[in-house]
């Protein structure tokens, strides 16, 4: 194949794109973790970023201390369902969306994931005008997740894969609560 083909192949593998995983199903933090997965073991350096989840002791935090080029970082005290945030809980969505920032705008990054980037903007800890700021300045090669449920409009408009995972059936509604390895 000629170079300039190469060339044009190459750039074109190389676009960063932005996913969003949203609706009210489970599964969308475990896709966004298989694409970290894949990610890794092409040897591409990723960066979860986990909104409302500092706390739990989440199963994915431990294993990926083995996996080369893949990090998470935790913020927060509790996944909020209901109630109102606390101030300490916007002082944590504050911090993880300065560290969002920060990563983002680091160019040994390939891939970085904004884990429930959704219910911190539903629970007005996160401003979605920053958010969409942050995506529409991104840098060109850089891939993003964002995961959540309830996803403003304004995050689809941005995206260039909208994935909504629907609930059908879940143990939760029989009483069976969550469990460690499976759902944490």
């Amino acid at each position: 194949m000629p170079k300039d083909v190469d060339k044009m192949i190459e750039s074109k593998r190389r676009v960063g794109l932005i996913h969003l995983y949203t609706g009210d199903g489970k599964g969308k933090t475990t896709a966004a973790l298989g694409l970290a997965l894949r990610a890794s073991g092409h040897g591409m350096k990723v960066c979860m970023i986990m909104f409302l989840k500092g706390r739990y002791r989440y199963g994915e935090r431990s294993a990926v201390k083995r996996l080369p080029n893949l990090e998470i970082n935790a913020f927060g005290r509790r996944h909020l369902i209901r109630g109102k945030p606390t101030r300490r809980d916007v002082e944590e969505a504050q911090k993880a969306f300065e560290n969002a920032r920060k990563v983002v705008k680091d160019p040994s990054y390939d891939l970085v994931i904004l884990d429930e980037i959704t219910h911190a903007i539903n629970l007005d800890l996160v401003k979605l005008d920053d958010v969409v700021r942050l995506i529409r300045e991104k840098p060109k090669k850089l891939e993003v997740v964002m995961t959540g449920r309830d996803a403003p409009i304004e995050l689809a408009q941005v995206s260039d894969y909208v994935t909504e995972v629907l609930e059908r059936r879940h143990p939760y509604r029989r009483g069976i609560t969550a469990r460690e390895g499976i759902e944490y």
